[in-house]
């Protein structure tokens, strides 16, 4: 074989080998049985692994039971002080638990506590008792709101994790879950506790979550184990402006399902980053309306529209301005009249809603009248009507 010829073999060589190298996406992976992790910002999922997977979550399980709880408080039908009692039941439940006596009464605050901290199965069952009148209405409002969630892989036979053979779930819905409980901020405050107490301080709490103690930026949010489920963990961290999730179900260790958990929310971190589109009540343009006055009016975004991107991507974040359908006039200020949309190339990033600043009335007849001459005249001479 020739110089030549050698030299363009290597050249082919070399340009397969660049070519179908594998990207850090495709290279990445978890030991665990199934993993995702996802922006909880857009509900984007940036990786995924056997996420649609029906696996026991164990006490992950308890994101629900938080998640009905905060939304009874935010609605008002409880409060935080409200008192708790302990029937048999939550009593003697079993498995994870702060050793509620039948007829011993904590405060909701202290019961939600006990579930974020150290996945209490009594104070679980003890709270969904008091919020529904029996854990079996519980059970059926959890779900009910996984139905609502558009969750396909969810089925609960109990509040706490406990295995059941027909209790279930998937990393992806449990990631939807935690993403909608992550709406109730009053969560963190809890799920970062490393260290508190019951009882007058007779009875220390220590987070089962390790991830909290040696993550930075970590502070949530609910672990799980039995031997059927091996040890889960739906996490959360945040830097800078980022805030990230992750659900991992079946690592083989407690030690594995934090280190897991590291490496995906590293990848996370390294990958994406957040980016400021446009900061609160800027203005982002103009919006018009054929039958109003004045015709055009300037629109503002109402709170900091952010979007995620890759940090590797160059492109610019370009923005378009959408208007609502079906608009009726008059409008007030601050009415909502359309979208900010945020693209990178042709991926659309996100989307934000956009209002009037100024009142918008609806034009007379006069100079509705005036608009129509001036564009039949402009349409006679042969001129683009604008």
């Amino acid at each position: 074989m020739s110089r030549v010829r050698l030299m363009s073999a290597w050249i082919i060589l070399l340009s397969l080998l660049v070519i179908c190298r594998p990207t850090e996406a495709e290279e990445f992976n978890i030991k665990a049985k199934a993993a995702v992790l996802m922006d909880p910002e857009s509900g984007r999922v940036l990786f995924a692994q056997n996420e649609r997977q029906r696996l026991p979550p164990a006490s992950v399980t308890k994101v629900m039971t938080m998640l009905l709880i905060m939304e009874a408080v935010d609605s008002g039908r409880v409060k935080w002080d409200d008192k708790i009692p302990t029937s048999a039941t939550a009593a003697g439940i079993g498995g994870s638990q702060v050793y509620l006596k039948e007829g011993e009464t904590f405060t909701l605050h202290e019961m939600f506590k006990a579930i974020a901290v150290v996945s209490a199965n009594d104070a679980s069952t003890a709270v969904a008792e008091y919020l529904y009148g029996s854990g079996e209405d519980f059970i059926a409002a959890m779900n009910k709101r996984a139905q609502q969630l558009g969750l396909k892989n969810t089925h609960f036979a109990n509040e706490t994790g406990l295995p059941d053979p027909n209790h279930y779930s998937s990393a992806y819905d449990l990631a939807v879950i935690s993403r909608e409980l992550l709406k109730h901020h009053k969560i963190l405050e809890y799920t970062s506790i490393r260290k508190d107490s019951l009882r007058d301080g007779r009875f220390v709490l220590y987070n089962t979550n390790d991830l909290i103690k040696v993550y930075p930026g970590a502070d949530g949010l609910k672990t799980g184990h039995t031997a059927e489920a091996k040890f889960c963990l739906a996490a959360t961290a945040k830097r800078d402006n980022l805030r990230l999730l992750s659900v991992i179900l079946g690592a083989a260790s407690n030690a594995e399902r934090v280190a897991q958990t590291r490496r995906l929310l590293d990848y996370g971190f390294r990958t994406y980053e957040r980016r400021v589109v446009r900061r609160k009540n800027a203005t982002v343009g103009e919006i018009g309306f054929a039958e109003a006055q004045p015709a055009k009016v300037a629109v503002k975004v109402g709170a900091d529209f952010t979007v995620l991107s890759e940090r590797a991507n160059a492109k610019p974040v370009i923005t378009r301005l959408v208007k609502a359908e079906n608009l009726r006039l008059p409008l007030a200020a601050g009415a909502k009249v359309g979208f900010l949309k945020a693209y990178q190339g042709e991926t659309k990033l996100g989307q934000t809603p956009v209002y009037t600043t100024q009142p918008v009335k609806k034009a007379n007849f006069l100079v509705l009248g005036w608009r129509a001459l001036v564009n039949f005249i402009k349409n006679l001479l042969g001129m683009k009507v604008r």
